[in-house]
């Protein structure tokens, strides 16, 4: 059997920490079945993106386990090095987003032979201010919780930690006069939340219909929230929300470039991870930039053999 190079990047504090426990059990899989795995544990936050970028060419295969922040920190080390190679995912963080829209198993074992039996897909990737995210950015309600939460709160209650954080922000909300330029349309407009995603969930919160979202069609999906002006109007964006009706005063737009200004520095997060604020963005979507490998068979054909 031949031997392939393997970097396992892996955030051993994620989600409620437990890849901890299954470290050997991943480590033996992939030996078994042809890699030699090198394991680096991440240290700090930026920590997966500089193992990536400075090691990533020594190597036949990435893979990173942990949370978004983790892979999409390992998505921009890939990028800065320029290395054309597959990339793994092991999702062991609390949402999950990406690995939920490319139908990633939770169970770290299946996640692991999915990663072996599976096909290299491209994917787009987005560039925020000259910065790399892999699937959301985002703005206003229930954004400041994937940053605000303490960890040792996700760790103990998991995604109903984001809930309860998101919740203090609709008690807290301001809107954001901006004025946002797409492809196709211009609009002005008070805002209680913005996004721009290449997936179908967001957050754990907000979800998009799957046919609407292409991963590799070189677009975006811009939702945008109008700040209610009364109680019904509030009524109705949530009714619309969980309904999944973008209809005013919710706003689905595909576009690959949006421009945004702000009549105040306004705080994001990119991935999960949060990014302070200025009073204009350049978002770009680069086109089928990275390859993650999805399911191409039932894990437990892999189990069988």
């Amino acid at each position: 059997m031949s031997q392939n190079k393997l970097l396992l990047i892996v955030n051993l504090t994620a989600g409620q920490k437990r890849i901890h426990k299954k470290l050997a059990d991943v480590v033996q899989i992939f030996f078994q079945n042809g890699y030699i795995p090198t394991v680096m544990p991440t240290m700090y936050q930026g920590h997966a993106q500089e193992l990536a970028k400075t090691y990533a060419k020594d190597y036949d295969l990435i893979v990173c386990a942990g949370g978004d922040g983790t892979l999409s920190e390992t998505i921009a080390g890939l990028m800065d090095a320029k290395a054309d190679l597959p990339l793994g995912y092991i999702p062991c963080g609390t949402t999950n987003d990406l690995a939920s829209t490319l139908g990633l198993s939770s169970d770290i074992d299946l996640a692991v032979l999915d990663i072996l039996a599976g096909t290299p897909v491209p994917i787009d990737i987005g560039l925020f201010n000259g910065k790399t995210f892999a699937y959301t950015a985002s703005f206003g309600a229930f954004t400041r919780a994937s940053y605000a939460t303490p960890q040792t709160l996700k760790n103990t209650l998991g995604h109903l930690a984001y809930l309860l954080e998101g919740l203090k922000d609709l008690t807290n909300i301001r809107p954001i006069s901006a004025h946002i330029k797409t492809d196709e349309a211009e609009l002005d407009g008070k805002y209680v939340f913005g996004s721009i995603s290449n997936s179908t969930s967001l957050g754990g919160i907000l979800t998009l219909d799957k046919d609407s979202v292409m991963l590799d069609d070189g677009k975006f999906e811009l939702v945008l929230m109008e700040s209610p002006e009364n109680a019904f109007e509030l009524s109705q964006l949530l009714l619309n929300l969980t309904q999944r009706k973008f209809e005013p005063p919710i706003h689905l737009i595909a576009s690959s470039n949006i421009e945004i200004t702000t009549s105040q520095p306004l705080d994001w997060t990119l991935d999960g991870e949060q990014m302070k604020g200025e009073k204009t963005f350049s978002i770009c979507n680069l086109h089928r930039a990275v390859r993650i490998i999805v399911p191409s068979q039932p894990a437990n054909e892999l189990l069988s053999e």
